[in-house]
């Protein structure tokens, strides 16, 4: 009978080392590649290095999918853009629970204290917020405005969580910025502001949650609100010397801002259609100068060390390099080919190692941040967003 017992102890112990190796190393250590066209998410072990045999299917339109991470780690949640919002387990990597929100949805965050995951909708328009842990709808709110004297519901952008359990969106067609207590019963929007322009399209909020800074759709306007003075009307920014006005360009649109750069006393923001970073006074939020760059930028990510931006273009042979730009000089201190049409990248929280996903050549590319070599080249089918479980622990996501 014990000859027994130990020979049933040691397949299970063999099923669960196999098990272990097919899901990979630690949840802290996975990073989550969006499959822009298959509705599916590949999981890179950075402990490991190496692409886990297993993928997460069957999320829905994963076009500018977002995902958002539980405190403990047991969680991830992913918002799509059919509406649906994926629970993901993430010791098991499969999903735990699905709920159709919406019709279309652009954007989700988790709120201060974990309870509620908030997700931007587009269609009908509004915000749906949900109990984390049920994945209940516990409010929807429509995000109603007056546009040419009737009321319609608007789209909602631009979605953050932000100190004091509240979140913060932008109402692409009413023109306004919203922020809404999570932690009072009916989730009431406590604050409205007009925007100086129009269609607010994305924004960021800085790292000690202090600014909200929304960018418009087709301009060169940043409107920018004091979350500390609420009481404060909304700032009007521009991202140029006002002596250059007649120089003016119109962008196509904004780039996703999550991906701006701040560090010290100074904010990067990439300018669509123009070959610069303009660098803003992080005090006064005045434009302050120019760093010209080999192309049209779209990201520019800070480097955790706060010493480098990376940034990434658009158009062109461009689209396959990274601009280095030393944060002291304003100087060019590299160029890393890294692959035809860089979606998106990403830093490890400790900044030894950038992820990045070359959409076009169906790579997601590791490199060394210190050398700037590629240390690692996988196949995965068209690559986008890089999402890390390091997310839970920062605000503004």
């Amino acid at each position: 009978m014990r000859s027994h017992r130990l020979k049933l102890l040691a397949l299970l112990l063999v099923v669960s080392i196999q098990a272990c190796a097919g899901k990979g190393g630690g949840v802290g250590g996975r990073i989550f590649i969006v499959q822009r066209e298959t509705e599916a998410l590949s999981v890179y072990d950075s402990s490991r290095r190496e692409i886990l045999p297993v993928k997460v299917s069957g999320l829905g339109n994963m076009r500018h999918a977002t995902m958002a991470f539980s405190r403990d780690l047991r969680w991830a949640y992913v918002a799509t853009r059919n509406g649906l919002l994926s629970r993901i387990n993430l010791e098991t990597l499969e999903a735990d629970a699905q709920v159709k929100t919406s019709d279309n949805s652009i954007g989700l965050a988790i709120s201060q204290d974990g309870r509620f995951v908030a997700v931007a909708e587009y269609k009908p328009g509004g915000v749906t917020i949900l109990d984390s842990a049920s994945m209940e709808v516990v409010a929807r709110i429509p995000a109603l405005a007056v546009v040419d004297g009737k009321e319609v519901r608007s789209r909602v952008t631009g979605l953050v969580d932000t100190a004091g359990n509240r979140f913060v969106c932008g109402l692409m067609d009413g023109n306004e910025i919203w922020v809404i207590d999570a932690s009072s019963p009916g989730f009431p929007v406590e604050k409205k502001w007009k925007t100086p322009a129009p269609n607010p399209f994305d924004a960021f909020l800085t790292s000690e949650g202090r600014f909200y800074v929304a960018g418009h759709f087709e301009s060169d306007r940043l409107s920018l609100v004091d979350l500390w003075h609420p009481e404060k009307d909304v700032r009007e920014i521009s991202v140029r010397d006002i002596a250059s006005e007649a120089e003016r360009t119109r962008p196509v649109k904004m780039p996703h801002m999550e991906m701006w750069a701040s560090s010290g006393d100074e904010a990067y923001i990439p300018i669509v259609g123009e070959k610069r970073l303009a660098v803003l006074d992080r005090k006064t939020w005045a434009y302050r100068k120019s760093i010209p760059l080999r192309g049209n930028p779209v990201y520019a990510l800070m480097s955790p060390s706060g010493r480098e931006i990376w940034v990434t273009f658009s158009g062109g042979d461009d689209d396959r390099f990274i601009e280095i730009i030393d944060t002291e000089t304003g100087e060019t201190r590299g160029l890393v080919e890294a692959g035809r049409k860089i979606y998106h990248l990403s830093f490890s929280p400790r900044g030894d190692e950038v992820y990045v996903s070359a959409n076009e050549d169906n790579r997601f590319i590791v490199i060394d941040a210190g050398s700037r070599k590629i240390t690692g080249d996988y196949a995965i089918p068209s690559p986008s967003g890089i999402f890390g479980p390091w997310r839970a622990f920062q605000i503004g996501f």
